[in-house]
């Protein structure tokens, strides 16, 4: 038995060694082998993705993130400031002063923050205590809005200088001279008087109600100064009469007011105005000034507009007629129910609008105005406007005036070109006007005759027909050359 018990741990012994040399003998990087699927059995499922990929795809993510804000400040704090409008805004300013105090409008540009800005005098600062709004507005200094500064402390003459300080940048804007305010003449002291005898004097009674009597004073109103000034040119003219305005007021204000004396305004500094009928107007200008205690008187100037001289003229025949272009027709309304057709739709007008109908293109058209009424104006390409603004353009196939109360035209010319021989026109009730075939006859400023009539028609191969006053006419003879 111990024999038998000696030969199990001998073998024993001898098995661990084998397993210990196997061990040692194995190569170090063995490949692995593709597991085999036996018959019967079932491929497992490959493992799920391992937690370093998921990491991996998160670090894109956060890389794509960062890239994307990067361009998004890029673009705020690089593009943008250099998309941004350089230089400082353009602004129109027109100073006025008035003693110590001088006074900027901002006629145009943009809002002007008071930290964006600086005013001098000099080159000295001058405090904001001494900047102010007119008409109680706040900051920003706004479009046609005034602003005050109060120059008294400083030597003068001086230079105000307006500078835009926004950001890094320092451009002046706008500069002007503050004058001295004239040094007022010393009253002289009166040497003293007799007391004069007292004499009864008769009570007089004022407007408000006052009474003066001995030892009383009445002082007498004060009349404005005359501050508006402006010139009108010509003052005179046929009609119609285009004028020139211009405000030479040198007094700071808020706006202005033309009247024209025909019932249109406006308020532009220079305004151009026509006066289609013949008469005299009164033009005057009106003011609010900046300064609300300062006041003046309106000026006002004749216009006074002649009649045009026309030669009542009748003309007919074979051949072909056209209205040059720019010819145009004035007058106004006097009732209602007044209709219009332009560009296919139809247009109202009211009582007293005054009208003025421009034949842009020219060209074969018809007029008939009869009986202070227009009943026809045909044209292709024609500009309406009413009350000194464009009301419509388009065809104007159908007119329906039935009442006006003045009518005017100007720059309209006829030309007719005679078909045949022995075309006749009378110009005030005598033959005048001659042209053989191929001439063509010129009617010059043409308008309305003596009794109110302007009939022009064109029908294809039937010639034309005229009848209406005229300026001036001409036979004209094609040259050969």
């Amino acid at each position: 038995m111990k024999d038998e018990e000696d030969m199990l741990e001998l073998l024993d012994d001898e098995g661990s060694a084998d397993e210990l040399e196997l061990e040692l003998d194995e190569p170090e990087n063995e490949p692995e082998q593709e597991p085999v699927t036996l018959p019967g059995e079932t491929e497992e499922e490959p493992a799920s993705e391992p937690e370093g990929r998921e990491l991996e795809i998160d670090l894109r993510l956060i890389i794509v993130a960062v890239v994307a804000i990067a361009i998004i400040l890029a673009g705020v704090f690089i593009v943008m400031p250099m998309m941004a409008p350089s230089g400082p805004p353009e602004v129109i300013i027109t100073p006025s002063q008035s003693a110590e105090d001088l006074y900027l409008h901002l006629e145009s540009g943009p809002d002007l923050e008071l930290q964006d800005i600086r005013f001098t005098i000099d080159g000295n600062e001058i405090p904001s205590d001494k900047l102010m709004l007119m008409g109680g507005e706040s900051w920003p200094w706004s479009q046609n809005s005034v602003l005050k500064i109060d120059t008294s402390g400083y030597a003068k003459p001086a230079t105000i200088a307006v500078i835009y300080t926004k950001g890094d940048m320092q451009s002046l804007l706008f500069s002007t001279s503050a004058d001295p305010t004239p040094t007022p003449t010393p009253t002289p002291t009166p040497e003293p008087t007799p007391e004069p005898v007292q004499t009864p004097v008769q009570v007089t009674e004022l407007s408000a109600g006052y009474q003066t009597g001995p030892g009383m004073q009445v002082q007498e109103s004060l009349i404005p100064a005359e501050l508006i000034r402006f010139d009108a040119q010509p003052t005179s003219g046929v009609q119609p009469l285009v004028v020139q305005f211009a405000d030479q007021t040198t007094v700071c204000a808020q706006n202005r007011t033309w009247d024209f004396g025909d019932g249109m305004t406006s308020n532009t500094r220079y305004p151009e105005h026509m006066y289609p009928f013949p008469g005299t107007y009164s033009a005057s200008l009106d003011m609010v000034f900046c300064d609300p205690d300062e006041s003046s008187p309106s000026p006002v100037k004749e216009i006074t507009v002649l009649p045009m001289e026309r030669q009542d003229t009748l003309l007919s025949g074979p051949g072909t007629a056209e209205i040059d272009d720019g010819g145009q027709l004035f007058f106004s309304v006097k009732g209602p129910g007044m209709t219009m057709r332009i560009g296919g739709k139809d247009y109202s007008l009211k009582k007293d609008d005054q009208v003025r109908i421009v034949i842009n293109e020219g060209g074969i058209g018809s007029i008939s105005i009869i009986n202070n009424a227009i009943v026809q104006f045909d044209f292709e390409d024609a500009t309406v406007y009413v009350n000194g603004k464009e009301f419509a353009s388009g065809w104007l196939t159908n007119i329906n005036i039935n009442q006006y109360s003045q009518i005017a035209m100007s720059d309209i010319t006829i030309r007719i070109k005679a078909h045949e021989s022995g075309l006749k026109g009378l110009v005030n009730a005598v033959p005048a006007i001659v042209a053989n075939n191929g001439q063509t006859v010129i009617l010059h400023n043409v308008g309305t005759d003596s009794t109110g009539k302007f009939l022009f028609s064109v029908q294809e191969k039937a010639g034309f027909t005229f009848r209406g006053g005229i300026e001036s006419y001409e036979v004209t003879t094609p040259s050969l050359t």
